[in-house]
């Protein structure tokens, strides 16, 4: 190398604020730290792998899949990677452009006649690419109520027509702002085009040629079942499973957003791939190396956040298509987390290291995540010293925000018996979640009045009267979900309930639970 290219390169690292110690041998797990920030934040399992130079260097299992067993994680543990699937779906595409059936610059309703938004001209011009970038001008999370709590009653088809109800909230191709639903939308282009199922072009076209045993876009079959890891989540301050009854022979509605489940061998070897752009280990192409360039590139701008900014030396933030792109100290990282209940996944890509990393956890902490990543991916970028347990823990926060009302004694269980009940209780219609009932219930202290959905099981709660605004809030019965609602009610002049519109009660509650999206009429 000249010493002219030897400066340009260091004067390209110094601009970025990236001189910094890359660690080109393999570095061991630092597995006493793993688990102090387990059990820190009450991690029951998880297991952590890194790729470098095309090998896998570690791999390896902590604690148990379930909660009160001593069953080990492995490499082999099958996890939800949620949010994780979007590479997968993104390059289901990629390589139906590869043989030509499909086009990213192509019409989405080329493809799917029924697909309709709320704008005319939007719904004329939205692409494949947008699909998959996060652009579209919905709200963020907007309609993933169709989604979850699982389980879902919604088809992929009811999904599809639904979104003509949503209402934009910002700017076509120029704001970001986080979806599932189009990521559903990107998965029916696949039967539309080959006659296959998403769920059997992504296993039969990525998965098998991969090897990827582990892994799987459907139903998890029967002698795989043991591998299977149990979600889990702080309930009411206490670490408990979390289970979802679903039904194993019915497809997800959501699973080309985030319904994969995959071991830790397998996402490395997904790792591995996306490190060699599209090649495998025998040499074919499962994309081409100009799909890999079209994934990796930067479609959608995103902020850059203080934290990425404090702990990462990060300049810029995008999105791709079904990977999150940006700058960590002085490098490229291509990387992705996925969110479910009670499961928690991140994969981290340095294309320029030929270094990749995977976490995968039984335990919905994002901290925890995010501390356990760091732990293990920043040795490799020169820093040996952060205490990431100490940077990502919380400062004295409690599992729910003080700033939730369901936090604070101003509230009281509105009683069958109350002198608003009567206006209250009817059935109540939403364009596209359908209808949800105020009644009446009952236990052994008495009569109450409690709202339920017809099209969302887990939407069961009781309603109770703040003391001020006149809102009512609503204590969903499974307290696992973390996402308590308040109420407001319109009237017409005459003072008589005719609708309400819903909004979380904290900014904690997840995004995916849009009920600022909702616009109930009473029928």
């Amino acid at each position: 190398m000249s010493k002219l290219a030897l400066k340009l390169i260091l004067f390209c690292l110094l601009i970025n604020g990236a001189a910094v110690v890359v660690s080109a041998k393999p570095l061991p797990l630092n597995e006493q730290e793993i688990q102090k920030i387990m059990e820190q934040f009450h991690i029951p399992g998880a297991a952590i792998g890194v790729v470098q130079n095309g090998k896998v260097i570690a791999a390896k299992g902590f604690g148990v899949k379930t909660l009160g067993s001593d069953d080990p994680v492995d490499e082999n543990s099958i996890f939800k990677i949620a949010s994780n699937t979007k590479a997968f779906t993104a390059a289901a595409l990629a390589i139906l452009v590869d043989e030509k059936k499909i086009s990213w610059e192509g019409k989405v309703q080329t493809y799917l006649t029924d697909f309709t938004l709320h704008d005319p001209w939007v719904t004329k011009e939205f692409n494949l690419i947008d699909l998959l970038t996060h652009r579209s001008g919905l709200g963020l999370g907007a309609g993933d109520l169709m989604l979850w709590p699982e389980p879902s009653s919604f088809t992929r088809a009811e999904v599809l027509h639904n979104l003509r109800h949503l209402k934009p909230t910002g700017e076509f191709r120029s704001d970001y702002a986080y979806d599932n639903l189009l990521y559903i939308v990107a998965g029916e282009i696949i039967p539309a085009v080959t006659h296959t199922s998403w769920e059997n072009f992504v296993e039969q076209r990525i998965m098998q040629p991969l090897g990827m045993e582990h892994c799987f876009a459907g139903k998890v079959p029967a002698e795989k079942l043991a591998n299977v890891a149990t979600p889990h989540g702080m309930v009411n301050g206490k670490l408990q499973t979390i289970i979802r009854p679903i039904d194993p022979d019915k497809p997800s509605v959501s699973a080309p957003a985030g319904g994969i489940q995959c071991s830790l061998n397998d996402m490395l070897t997904w790792v591995k791939v996306q490190l060699n752009q599209g090649k495998t280990a025998s040499g074919d192409s499962l994309f081409s190396a100009v799909q890999h360039k079209m994934m990796w590139t930067p479609h959608t701008i995103m902020p850059v956040s203080w934290r990425s900014k404090q702990f990462d030396n990060t300049h810029f933030s995008a999105y791709g298509l079904g990977w999150r792109i940006n700058d960590m100290n002085g490098y490229l990282q291509v990387h992705h987390t996925g969110s479910l209940a009670g499961m928690y996944s991140f994969v981290s890509l340095f294309p320029e290291l030929d270094l990749g990393f995977v976490v995968l956890t039984n335990q919905q902490s994002s901290a925890a995540r995010s501390a356990l990543m760091y732990t293990s991916m920043k040795p490799y970028l020169g820093d040996t010293k952060t205490d990431w347990l100490q940077k990502f823990s919380p400062s004295n926060k409690s599992a729910v925000s003080s700033k939730s009302p369901a936090n604070k004694p101003s509230y009281e269980l509105i009683k069958a018996n109350h002198t608003s009940a009567p206006a209250y209780i009817g059935t109540y219609e939403d364009p596209w979640l359908g209808q949800f009932i105020i009644e009446e219930g009952s236990s052994d202290k008495g009569s109450f009045l409690q709202i339920r959905a017809l099209r969302i099981e887990k939407f069961v709660g009781k309603l109770y009267q703040l003391n001020h605004g006149g809102q009512v809030l609503i204590r969903w019965n499974d307290r696992s979900l973390e996402a308590d609602a308040l109420i407001t009610f319109k009237q017409d002049e005459q003072g008589r309930v005719t609708g309400m519109t819903l909004a979380p009660a904290s900014e904690d509650v997840d995004f995916s639970y849009d009920f600022q999206d909702l616009n109930f009429t009473k029928l």
